[in-house]
């Protein structure tokens, strides 16, 4: 159960125009096109508010849902010109209730004609950028230190990323040096975006158009097979990250990805990888059970998890330093939540 909140500032409200305008002149001009967090909700002042950008896109969400802020959203978009003149705005304000999904979209088009495809930056990661929000935009924020996680450890690694969307998990084990990538999603049109990514950044990797419960019995039964010798072994995976939607694709109990944890941890317990990145972006079922015990109990003792952080900040993205990977303590904004990453080592 929510809390209930205190009524939102509005969207153009001074507050906001300072937090971007401070992180606009950490950025500065070296960072490129980059892809960061430019306002995270009740953390920077506002609740329900989020500005993400992807190098020349920036998205306003407005979780908190009050249509009264659409006629300001004209007065944000000109500001942000201020701060960026090639700006491509675009504006998800909630129309349902709190829980609900239905967004209104406003598009407040470039002032001149952008270069296609829309390509920006995470620490040097490359990634074409989708501007159809029925689609998302090709790389989720909320994952960005799980990335450069995997791009570290991913040197020499036979990795699979499972629920594998544009591969942007795949994109950073491969620069990171990766003895192989196989990425694993659905989706056709997914993944021939995945392989456009992996050209912007010069690497190679496999993708496989199939779900992942599919993929990973599939795979313990090869894994069984080369057990008896009735086939050559193969190489296991050392590093895995399984980031599910809520909801996959079929039909009944497979399309609802909560109702597959168990057989899906009970599939990373037998292949036994070396590391594990898991994520859970699925609020309904985090609000009923600590999502923490859940992955524990499936993986039993063999594993030592800890939490890693979401978003990049500005500095983070624009400096040469490495990424503080570890989670820190979050205000919790009664309109949306971050997603949980953990990071688990044998």
């Amino acid at each position: 159960m929510h809390p209930t909140p205190v009524r939102p500032l509005p969207v153009n409200a001074e507050v906001v125009k300072s937090v971007l305008r401070r992180k606009y002149a950490a950025l500065g001009a070296r960072s490129g096109n980059p892809c960061v967090r430019l306002f995270a909700g009740l953390a920077d002042g506002r609740e329900g508010l989020l500005i993400d950008r992807y190098g020349t896109l920036v998205v306003v969400t407005d979780y908190a849902g009050e249509s009264s802020h659409a006629a300001s959203l004209p007065d944000l978009v000109d500001f942000l010109r201020g701060l960026q003149p090639d700006v491509l705005a675009l504006a998800k304000i909630r129309t349902g209730g709190e829980g609900q999904s239905a967004f209104h979209v406003a598009r407040f088009p470039s002032r001149q004609d952008p270069a296609l495809p829309l390509v920006a930056t995470e620490r040097g990661l490359r990634f074409e950028i989708g501007t159809d929000p029925a689609h998302d935009f090709g790389v989720f924020l909320d994952a960005a230190k799980a990335r450069q996680y995997v791009r570290h450890l991913a040197k020499d690694r036979n990795v699979l990323n499972l629920f594998a969307y544009t591969a942007a998990f795949g994109v950073a084990a491969a620069v990171g040096g990766a003895f192989a990538v196989t990425n694993v999603d659905p989706n056709r049109d997914y993944l021939a975006w995945a392989r456009r990514n992996a050209a912007l950044n010069g690497v190679e990797f496999r993708v496989l158009p199939d779900t992942a419960q599919v993929f990973l019995r599939r795979h313990l039964r090869r894994m069984e097979r080369g057990a008896r010798g009735a086939s050559p072994p193969s190489r296991p995976y050392d590093l895995v990250i399984v980031d599910p939607p809520a909801f996959g694709v079929g039909r009944g109990q497979d399309r609802i990805v909560r109702k597959l944890w168990p057989e899906m941890l009970a599939a990373l317990r037998a292949m036994k990888p070396r590391d594990l990145v898991i994520l859970c972006n699925d609020k309904y079922f985090r609000s009923r059970t600590r999502f923490e015990d859940v992955v524990r109990e499936g993986l039993g003792r063999e594993y030592t998890f800890r939490p890693l952080g979401t978003c990049l900040d500005v500095d983070d993205v624009a400096g040469p330093k490495p990424v503080p990977l570890d989670a820190r303590p979050t205000v919790e904004d009664p309109y949306f939540q971050e997603p949980l990453v953990l990071a688990g080592t044998r």
